[in-house]
């Protein structure tokens, strides 16, 4: 991954953090963490509180309180984004179905990751 990026990544399963029981995977509920990096236009920083995620199989779940990420963007796309969850509760299928509910006061205009966004207080799409 370090050498396929220049260092500049984001891995949001830090392997210190997982304990292998059987086929599930557990991880280690509310370990917070926090990075910031930037790069060739790109600045970001994130922190969260503590996150969850158990998975059986092809199942997962997935459980993240506080989580904080601030972005600017000037090449490849323009903008400023905040992005803030109080909480977020996400379960899935494999590639197949999944869906996610929480509260979050998402807010920035611009194009990211190859989308045009736009939020305000959590309303809006991209």
């Amino acid at each position: 991954m370090v050498w396929l990026t220049d260092g500049v990544y984001r891995c949001e399963h830090p392997a210190h953090s997982a304990e292998f029981i059987g086929d599930q995977l557990r991880r280690n509920f509310f370990d917070n963490d926090g990075f910031s990096a930037s790069a060739e236009g790109n600045s970001i920083a994130s922190y969260s509180l503590g996150q969850g995620k158990l998975r059986a199989g092809l199942y997962e779940g997935k459980f993240q309180v506080g989580q904080v990420t601030a972005q600017a963007v000037n090449g490849p796309g323009l903008g400023l984004f905040l992005d803030a969850n109080a909480f977020e509760v996400s379960v899935a299928a494999g590639n197949l179905i999944g869906g996610h509910a929480g509260f979050n006061l998402n807010t920035g205009i611009g194009a990211r990751n190859g989308n045009l966004e736009a939020h305000v207080l959590g309303f809006g799409g991209r």
